[in-house]
């Protein structure tokens, strides 16, 4: 890996220093800049037409750019997530030697039988049907040859056009440090390891969940431009003639069981699909016979394995038994985009949708500010005001209409408006819950993925109330229910605020205002009297320096007559203009001016 990254940055530098090479490409592009009515705007739609007309590279570029949530606005990653390149395949003599060049042996030598027709070809690789020797039919990606080359070129080129016509952000957005996030993500999807590695760690947290299947990577026929998988079938979520040929009961268990598994991949594992469309999620056909036994016999061994090593195994199989599972199973494919969450931020997810359910402005605040610094100082009450309308948005809603998505969006934009940056995790995060809430609807739209969070939450809607002897308490209304957990929830976090608000104070972080209604009317009155102190100390001063004017003949002699003769004239007048300020001053005083 770190051989690949340092050959991927030596050959960004020459490309950079290729000038003769990089003026034809660098025409190329600005030609196509040039080709588009700029007088709306750049536009979602004019991006995607450039990124379009520059070919396989800008497409893909394009393609991962949608997932960088903290620096383009919802439209434009949306419209970018649509791009597909149309790339025409590599020929079999350069998929060949493709192969033979990084894993060391010809294809024969490698797989049993190897199909020349791509299965689908893509900007960065391809892929193909492949049989292993002892049967097991494989799926094989390969990656372009040169590929690593024009993306370093191509980068360099748009930092080359950047420099010579970009200053700073534009509309908002820092583009330098975009191209530089952007840049660091390719160097990720060129390199077919990490893929493998998501592989590898996807499979290995779903390998005790009954009906999750995801492909298994094989190490020895994989390396940084060479991806070997298991071959995988299934229909996609998004064959909608397909799902009309199912029950409505089957569909809705096909929801349940997708929301549960992204539930537990997001809160339970860490480590989560970041792109879970309908595309990326198969159905697969009912297992039977000696193959199911089969089936579930591989999937009790890593099981028994996890359980062992943490008690997350036994909680997720008992999440599971409350699901009534459906007779088809599902597939997760396509993992070149995942996300990661570390324990605290799984815990602040669920905070915040505890303090949401729980209807607790005050603690969604609290958490709200974990995953979000402000631009400038913190307005507490405008985001004390935000958190009430989120919580307001819940507050009479049934769990079946409310939308997990709807709350995370709710979230992002009232920190954008309030001008705070967000955790990259948490914009990323909302929208792969967004796209799974699309998929989950697409299968059953009696399904809501916030039951499946809720339940990996355990936060005490289906409480146990077996063990209580008044039965009036065991057939208690849900509501009430809910209430009592409030009320409790209240109690348990007095203490802590009192905490957190001593610990504040400490730290010099609190700032105690006093409003009175009268606030202007007082102010008003305070400056008036203290004009007229000024005034007056004014007036007293012109009255004492006439005074010592008018009597300077007793300290400076006989002989000075004419010099004192002076003195009491200016003393004189001093005294007079004395008066006639404090005239003024009384009549103001009198109107009240």
């Amino acid at each position: 890996m770190s051989n690949f990254v340092t050959a991927l940055l030596k050959q960004r530098k020459d490309a950079k220093k290729a000038e003769p090479n990089t003026n034809g490409r660098l025409k190329e592009i600005l030609g196509v800049l040039n080709k588009y009515n700029y007088d709306n705007g750049i536009t979602p739609e004019i991006i995607v037409n450039i990124l379009q007309d520059l070919g396989p590279t800008f497409v893909k570029i394009g393609q991962i750019a949608s997932q960088q949530t903290e620096y383009l606005p919802r439209e434009y990653c949306d419209a970018l997530a649509k791009l597909r390149s149309s790339v025409a395949p590599m020929e079999p003599d350069t998929v060949n030697a493709q192969i033979e060049k990084y894993l060391g042996k010809p294809v024969d030598e490698l797989f049993a039988s190897f199909s020349e027709k791509p299965l689908g070809s893509a900007s960065i690789a391809q892929v193909h049907q492949a049989e292993l020797f002892d049967g097991t039919i494989v799926a094989v990606k390969v990656r372009r040859p040169g590929i690593v080359d024009t993306v370093a070129r191509d980068f360099a080129l748009i930092e080359k056009i950047l420099d010579k016509f970009i200053r700073g952000p534009v509309g908002g957005i820092d583009i330098k440090g975009f191209i530089v996030e952007l840049e660091k993500t390719s160097k990720t999807e060129l390199d077919l390891t990490n893929e493998a590695n998501n592989l590898d760690r996807f499979w290995s947290n779903n390998a005790g969940r009954e009906k999750v299947e995801s492909p298994k990577c094989y190490r020895n026929l994989t390396c940084e431009a060479v991806l070997t998988e298991s071959f995988v079938t299934g229909r996609e979520v998004s064959d909608t003639e397909f799902l009309a040929t199912l029950s409505d009961v089957e569909r809705e268990r096909l929801a349940a069981l997708v929301a549960d598994n992204f539930a537990a991949q997001v809160l339970m594992d860490g480590f989560y699909h970041a792109d879970p469309h309908s595309g990326n999620v198969l159905i697969r056909e009912p297992v039977s016979g000696e193959a199911a036994a089969e089936t579930e016999g591989k999937a009790a061994g890593p099981a028994d394995q996890s359980t062992e090593e943490s008690g997350e195994g036994k909680e997720d199989a008992d999440a599971a038994e409350k699901i009534p599972l459906p007779e088809h199973g599902i597939e997760w494919i396509d993992f070149g985009m995942m996300g990661t969450l570390s324990t605290k931020q799984r815990q602040l997810l669920i905070d915040i949708v505890t303090n949401v359910v729980m209807h607790d402005a005050y603690g969604l605040k609290r958490t709200v500010l974990q995953i979000a610094q402000p631009k400038g100082e913190i307005n507490h009450g405008a985001m004390l005001e935000m958190c009430e309308g989120m919580c307001g948005q819940f507050t009479g809603s049934d769990f079946g209409d409310f939308r997990l998505g709807d709350l995370m969006d709710s979230i992002l934009g009232g920190l954008q408006e309030e001008n705070y940056d967000v955790d990259p995790f948490l914009t990323n995060l909302a929208r792969g819950i967004i796209a799974m809430e699309g998929t989950v609807q697409t299968l059953s739209p009696k399904v809501n993925i916030l039951n499946a969070f809720m339940a990996k939450v355990d936060i005490g809607f289906d409480l146990d109330l077996s063990n209580l002897d008044d039965e009036k308490l065991k057939e208690m209304n849900p509501e009430i229910a809910l209430k009592l957990l409030q009320l409790a929830k209240g109690i348990t976090d007095s203490s802590t605020k009192t905490a957190e608000a001593l610990d504040m104070l400490e730290k010099g972080q609190i700032k105690v205002r006093t409003d009175f209604a009268f606030e202007e009317k007082a102010l008003a009155a305070v400056t008036r009297i203290s004009e007229y102190a000024i005034r007056a100390l004014i007036i007293i001063a012109l009255i004492i320096g006439s005074c010592v004017l008018c009597t300077s003949s007793s300290f400076m002699g006989d002989n000075v007559a004419a010099v004192t003769i002076i003195f009491r004239a200016i003393g004189l007048i001093g005294f007079f203009i004395s008066l006639f300020f404090a005239q003024r001053l009384y009549r103001d005083m009198k109107k009240g001016k």
